[in-house]
């Protein structure tokens, strides 16, 4: 699998932005932090067409998952300097290894973060599934278009990427997020072939 633009380019952002999160929503569980990384990036976007981390995410069974958060409970993931999964009975709980910085974060982005925190601090992981399954969202009418069927315990993934510019419903978000994502490529390290 190969990285997300975010992890390519906001990998420390992406970082501190879990740290925060495990400082702030106590317990917290693997899923719940998948979800919560999520409803960020869809509020800034459908807010001003931007979203925070630049993840991607994809539709698996129980909501959208970006992989590489996904394996950072195997706590020798690229996110390993910031948190670190204690394997519990009750799921994998997620804790901070560092302090979180806000230096790589806007006011909006900081309001945004705020907002999504205070929202689910107090659900389980299970509404918050929940949350990103309601019938008007990107993740339930993504799996409909593509005729996902997750009845199946061994079908619980899929290769189907979430186009998140579709949640920008005007046509300056749209280009806010064009012009964003167009600079995010631009920062990106430069891949070398070597003959």
């Amino acid at each position: 699998m190969e990285n997300s633009l975010g992890v390519l380019v906001n990998r420390d952002k992406i970082g501190n932005l879990m740290a925060l999160i495990a400082t702030k929503v106590t317990p917290l569980y693997h899923t719940k932090l998948l979800k919560m990384l999520y409803l960020i990036d869809e509020e800034a976007v459908k807010l001003h067409g931007v979203p925070v981390t630049w993840l991607d995410y994809y539709v698996w069974q129980f909501g959208p998952v970006a992989p590489e958060i996904f394996y950072a409970k195997d706590n020798n993931s690229i996110f390993s300097d910031y948190i670190e999964a204690e394997h519990t009975d009750f799921g994998n709980l997620i804790k901070p290894r560092c302090a979180f910085n806000d230096e790589k974060f806007s006011e909006l982005e900081w309001d945004i973060i705020q907002k999504v925190i205070d929202k689910c601090k107090n659900m389980t992981s299970e509404e918050i599934v929940n949350l990103t399954h309601e019938p008007d969202t990107l993740w339930t009418i993504t799996r409909n278009e593509h005729r996902l069927d997750f009845s199946s315990p061994v079908a619980n993934i899929s290769n189907i990427k979430l186009d998140m510019s579709r949640l920008a419903d005007d046509e300056i978000k749209l280009d806010n997020f064009k012009g964003a994502k167009e600079m995010m490529y631009f920062r990106a390290p430069v891949k070398t072939t070597y003959i």
